[in-house]
Parts: C-alpha cells; structure tokens; sequence
C-alpha cells in the first residue's frame, strides 16, 4: 500500500495514459494488456 500522496500521484498518471485523446480505446486496452504481460503482471 502506497502512502497517500504517492497513491494519488499514481492514480493521476494511471488515467492521465488509459484516458486519453491520442489513441483508440481498444488500441489502448491492448498496450496496457501487453505492458502488464511484459512484466509477467497477468491480467
């Protein structure tokens, strides 16, 4: 568990790169899918 300021921190970053205006959803849902597999993080 994340101390307060880190974990807003990184919830701000997290939906700063899911939510955004420069690529597809789908083509975002797939880098953060082969991001998490690339560091062994199974979905």
């Amino acid at each position: 568990m994340l101390p307060e300021p880190q974990n807003e921190a990184f919830n701000r970053f997290y939906k700063a790169a899911r939510f955004n205006d420069v690529l597809d959803p789908k083509t975002t849902l797939l880098i953060h899918l082969a991001t998490a597999m690339s560091a062994a993080c199974y979905p």
